[in-house]
């Protein structure tokens, strides 16, 4: 038999958390995201967590590129950009 979960969509705060917990889980003791990154994440993925991973992922990547050492809510555009 197989199961089936529906997680429905995060709230802003949630998410908040969710990503927090993740670097956590990774050994990152500082907040990479910003506040208006978090917002961004959230705004674009519409709370669901799949779509969310990616965006932190790739907004991780393009505040590399840019020599940063805090995501921001440009670098979560440019991540979404390369989704579509």
């Amino acid at each position: 038999m197989i199961t089936r979960a529906h997680l429905g969509s995060l709230e802003r705060d949630q998410m908040s958390d969710y990503l927090r917990h993740h670097l956590k889980v990774a050994g990152i003791k500082t907040s990479l995201f910003s506040d208006t990154a978090i917002t961004a994440i959230h705004q674009g993925s519409g709370g669901l967590l799949r779509k969310a991973n990616s965006l932190a992922r790739g907004s991780l990547i393009s505040c590399m590129i840019d020599q940063e050492n805090v995501v921001n809510d440009e670098h979560v555009r440019k991540a979404s950009t390369e989704l579509i």
